[in-house]
């Protein structure tokens, strides 16, 4: 059965939540209209349908839920109902064997319980599951210390472990099964931790060498050592070779075009052919020889360039294996000689009949070259220095994890032949558990097929017809319909459909009964004996009196059902906003008068600003104003001003309105003192609460007021009503034997409690 529910965020409920908890078999929620009940009745029918919805079921195991509310109307009440299964009475050996079938699974579902509670405790908190976890908690607790004795000590050997006691532990536990170190002592294993686990670990990125091999192909290039000049066949090549001044006549053509005509230098005019001489001079040959200078000189730029950013970087951000001092030294010699090259390279250009002889820079080259070897090498055995460094490391990490196994080995024997016991007895009720739910699924089997073969819609007709008929509806009855006959039709007594012509009143009667009998069966052939939930949401809207009255009578007998185990109900819930209808289905004799019994709970929903909430009680919170009578009756601090109006109503209410007595015929049933005093108490009671109180009144003393009680008393027993008087007086059968001859059974007082309804 459910032992809670929780609404957040739905409906008219707050998102914090409101919850119903320690709910019983049989529960008692009274709220007025719109307050919230029929969301509640929705939680239990559908709890996945919203995100706020959340139940809990006993022992976790969910149940069937039938819930009556406006939304079961709405979905079944149609033009047909599906027709109500129920057991035949013609089948007595399959009856039998199906009563037989139904016993031997609820032995099934006691055993499986027990065994749950055994596993996991009554909550799912507790049992065997819960003694392994507590054990391993102790564990983990005990493994701590030892994280808390030596981490300073041992901090990079626990390190990714020391995030919780839990990950702390799993290490031990995982290192126990495979740790084959050498066990050293505490003294050893930390004097190897300063050495060890102090050196710096990082290994160190090698240098990438410099390509300084372009620098020697330009460095000897053929074209620097050779002049180059123009043709020697055309007429002015005898001069320029005579004056040797190649150079300056090429750098002379472009003035010469400037000039366009006279001679730059002189002013006189040229021979008109000249610059035809000059270009034949300065042939294809000539340009392509400056072309390869060019682009000569652009290579060794590069070179240099990328040289110079190389070493730069070197410089900026050295490694401390290179020795940047001989590295500075070598490379200003280096530089010096580039740029050197460079000049001579720039004066080839400018005077390309010019040899010259570039400065070699190899040694410069292969002495660096050689320093970022040295560098290598020693970053290469520093690696490896590592690398061995990490492997005793790693030795060490694994010794200091067996010297902590073995400083928890008390520990850790301890908790594996707890867990060894207790892993075997989990498994043992896992299995048994497996075994019974198996057992169970097969005799459900059984009995939904034995169900198919004797189940019929006619009994629940005919059922529903005869009540229908003895509340004076008669107008009306169900027919079976459908093409199997398993459907059902409201129809007149000529036949007609009558579905759509029924009043408000007899369509919620007809629906409650419809759903009443599904409590008992099934709309399918099978299921008739499925455990069930059910609710009845404000089942009596719209109906008469005389109905209200047989739907509170069929409602108590459904919880005197599920209050003796009989049937197929295991939990019920009962929600109205009509305190007649409460009181009636409600009424308990055996109750206490100060609380509740054991099965049952009372709650009270309210709705203010818009707000649902829900409010449990002890006793039952919803009384008529009848009651509320009585208990000040009941009260012995009631107030002497005005037990006089009270008695009055209470007469008048049950005696002379409901009851048909005259006040007079009352009195007529005592004799002698007491009719006197019979006849004083009405008097009494209609001067004091018809008149106003003087002097003599407000000074009655409690022994007045105790005599006219007895009389009160009396009245009720000489007109034959003394079992109500003991019923609204809370007043037991042995209170009532112990009592003295002639005097009436003493008031008792109800216990106080907020909340109660008028």
């Amino acid at each position: 059965m459910l032992t809670s529910i929780e609404i957040a965020g739905e409906a008219t409920y707050p998102v914090k939540g409101e919850k119903l908890t320690d709910l019983k078999k049989i529960n008692y929620l009274f709220g007025h209209n719109g307050c919230g009940k029929t969301t509640v009745s929705r939680v239990i029918h559908d709890p996945a349908s919203r995100a706020g919805y959340t139940v809990t079921w006993k022992d976790g195991r969910a149940i069937s839920t039938l819930v009556y509310n406006r939304d079961f109307a709405d979905t079944n009440f149609g033009d047909q109902l599906k027709g109500i299964f129920t057991l035949g009475e013609d089948s007595t050996k399959v009856v039998e064997d199906i009563g037989s079938l139904q016993n031997e699974i609820s032995k099934l579902d006691r055993e499986i319980d027990g065994l749950r509670r055994n596993l996991e405790g009554e909550d799912g908190e507790g049992g065997r599951r819960a003694e392994l976890k507590a054990a391993r908690v102790l564990l983990d607790d005990a493994c701590w210390k030892s994280q808390q004795s030596h981490k300073a000590t041992f901090e990079e050997a626990m390190t990714g472990h020391r995030q919780s006691k839990v990950a702390f532990c799993n290490k031990i536990l995982k290192e126990a099964g495979q740790n084959k170190s050498d066990l050293l002592s505490i003294e050893d294993l930390t004097a190897r931790a300063a050495t060890v686990f102090q050196w710096a670990t990082t290994q160190e990125p090698s240098i990438a060498p410099i390509t300084f091999g372009a620098l020697d192909v330009v460095e000897k290039s053929t074209i620097l050592s050779r002049k180059v000049v123009g043709r020697d066949d055309v007429v002015v090549a005898a001069l320029i070779g005579k004056l040797g001044n190649s150079d300056w006549v090429k750098q002379g053509v472009d003035y010469l075009k400037a000039a366009n005509g006279p001679c730059p230098f002189c002013q006189q005019k040229t021979p008109a052919t000249l610059m035809e001489d000059l270009n034949s001079f300065f042939d294809e040959q000539y340009e392509t020889d400056l072309a390869e200078i060019g682009e000569l000189i652009s290579r060794y730029e590069t070179v240099t360039k990328g040289v110079y950013d190389r070493i730069d970087a070197l410089l900026a951000s050295p490694s401390r294996f290179l020795d940047a001092e001989a590295l500075t030294e070598r490379y200003h010699a280096l530089r010096t000689a580039f740029e050197l090259n460079q000049d001579r390279l720039a004066s080839k250009r400018r005077e390309p009949s010019t040899a010259v002889t570039l400065e070699g820079t190899k040694g410069f080259a292969d002495a660096i070259a050689t320093l970022l070897a040295q560098a290598n090498e020693a970053i290469n055995q520093h690696n490896e220095a590592i690398r061995d460094l990490s492997t005793s490391k790693r030795t060490l990490t694994a010794q200091v994890w067996r010297f902590i196994i073995e400083e928890r080995r008390t520990d850790l024997a301890t908790y594996e032949t707890s867990a060894t016991a207790l892993n075997k007895a989990i498994e043992g009720l896992e299995g048994k558990i497996s075994e019974k739910r198996t057992t169970r699924a097969e005799l459900a089997a059984q009995l939904k097929a034995k169900e198919a073969c004797i189940t019929s819609v006619k009994p629940t007709v005919d059922e529903i017809n005869r009540i229908l008929s003895s509340f004076g509806f008669t107008s009306f009855k169900l027919a079976v319909a459908g093409e199997r006959n398993d459907m059902y039709r409201i129809v007149r007594l000529d036949g007609s459909d009558a579905a759509k012509t029924l009043s408000e009143g007899e369509r919620s009667f007809i629906t409650f009964l419809y759903f009443y009998h599904m409590l008992a069966g099934s709309t399918s052939g099978t299921g008739t004996t499925v455990e069930k939930v059910v609710v009845f949401d404000d089942p009596v809207s719209s109906l008469d009196a005389d109905v209200l009255f047989i739907v509170s009578a069929l409602i108590r007998g459904v919880i005197a059902d599920v209050r003796a185990g009989r049937g197929s109900v295991r939990q019920i819930f009962v929600l109205t906003h009509n305190i007649y209808f409460h009181k009636e289905v409600s009424y308990d004799r055996n109750r206490p008068a100060s609380g509740c019994l054991r099965d049952e709970s009372f709650w009270i929903i309210r709705k203010r600003d818009n707000i649902s909430s829900l409010h449990h009680y002890t006793f039952n919170p919803v009384k008529t104003s009848y009651e509320l009578l009585w208990e000040d009756v009941r009260n012995p601090e009631r107030a002497n001003l005005t037990i006089q109006n009270t008695l009055r109503r209470i007469v008048e209410n049950y005696l002379i309105v409901l009851g048909g007595w005259h006040q007079d015929s009352i009195v007529a049933l005592f004799e002698g003192r007491d009719s006197q005093i019979c006849a004083s108490l009405f008097s009494w009671i209609n001067d004091g609460s018809h008149s106003a109180h003087d002097d003599i009144y407000l000074a009655a003393d409690d022994n007045a007021v105790q005599g006219y009680l007895r009389v009160f008393a009396e009245v009720f027993e000489k007109t034959g009503h003394v079992a109500h008087y003991k019923m609204m007086m809370h007043i037991s059968d042995d209170e009532d034997e112990n009592s003295e001859e002639g005097e009436p059974p003493a008031p008792v007082a109800p216990a106080a409690g907020p909340g109660a309804l008028a």
